[in-house]
């Protein structure tokens, strides 16, 4: 029976692959009509190296900060070290594929380290919609018309849904805290990459584009958020007077590269982290 299940995972997984790989082919293709790749091969090239420091810097902040939130909600007693290896490790994944994906592995390693997965499924629900209604309410607050104060409306309607499923939590007040700093340094990553790359809009535009982003590319239509997120951003921005090849190559930098060599040596220096601990215990 478990060969057979094995069996039906692997043809599964190789068809999903085959689609993600199609529809990745076919958002390039679409963004072709959209920019010049000979430009944005340029615009690469004027990077701030350097300063790609700071994105990183930050956006490790953000995943510490995220792991322990979910640390706060599961009430995990295991080290704080295993729980940001599972977690950096799914973000990895996340950001390499889809980001359904990423969930999935890190409710199979919560699984793993002994959480149950109605358990993590519930905690991780629950902290997804209390991240959607941060989005909504960033969307709406900046926004003007009807449909902005209906976003906000419905932003704070999930704050005070997820703020009344969570009453009586004895860590409450850290969970608000944590996801309160998580969002601030979101916040600073996008700033500090969009210097980087050299786009000059008012901080509200570019978090409340990225917020956006953020949103569209967690449809599983396509991998590393090919198209979506692009073209979320483009149309969001370009009409600010900035360039739509610079656009891509700031979605590119923020949500690809600086997102994954972030979880990347998260992950290396937890895993670090554990072994010095083992090393030093052995003495």
């Amino acid at each position: 029976m478990f060969k057979v299940q094995s069996s039906m995972f692997r043809v599964h997984g190789l068809r999903i692959g085959r689609i993600l790989a199609l529809t990745g082919v076919l958002s390039l293709l679409i963004l072709t009509f959209f920019i010049s790749w000979k430009e944005v091969f340029e615009r690469f090239k004027e990077i701030n190296v350097p300063m790609l420091i700071l994105p990183v810097m930050f956006t490790w902040c953000f995943l510490l900060l995220e792991a322990l939130r979910l640390r706060f909600v599961l009430l995990v007693p295991d080290p704080l070290e295993k729980l940001i290896q599972v977690f950096s490790f799914s973000r990895m994944i996340g950001v390499g594929t889809v980001h359904t994906a990423g969930e999935g592995v890190l409710v199979g390693g919560l699984k793993l380290i002994g959480i149950p997965i109605k358990t993590a499924g519930h905690a991780i629900v629950r902290l997804r919609i209390l991240d959607l209604s941060a989005i909504l309410i960033v969307i709406g607050l900046f926004g003007k018309g009807s449909f902005y104060v209906f976003i906000l409306a419905l932003g704070c309607g999930l704050v005070v849904l997820v703020l009344w499923k969570l009453r009586g939590f004895p860590y409450l007040r850290e969970v608000i805290l944590s996801s309160l700093f998580m969002y601030l340094f979101f916040g600073l990553s996008v700033i500090s990459s969009a210097k980087a790359v050299g786009i000059k809009v008012s901080e509200i535009e570019l978090i409340r584009a990225s917020v956006v982003g953020v949103l569209s590319q967690c449809l599983p239509l396509s991998p590393l958020g090919l198209g979506t997120r692009d073209l979320s951003l483009i149309g969001m921005l370009s009409s600010l007077g900035v360039s739509r090849e610079s656009l891509l190559v700031f979605s590119w930098v923020e949500f690809i590269a600086v997102s994954g060599v972030s979880s990347a040596s998260l992950c290396a220096v937890s895993f670090i982290w554990e072994r010095l601990k083992r090393w030093q215990g052995g003495l």
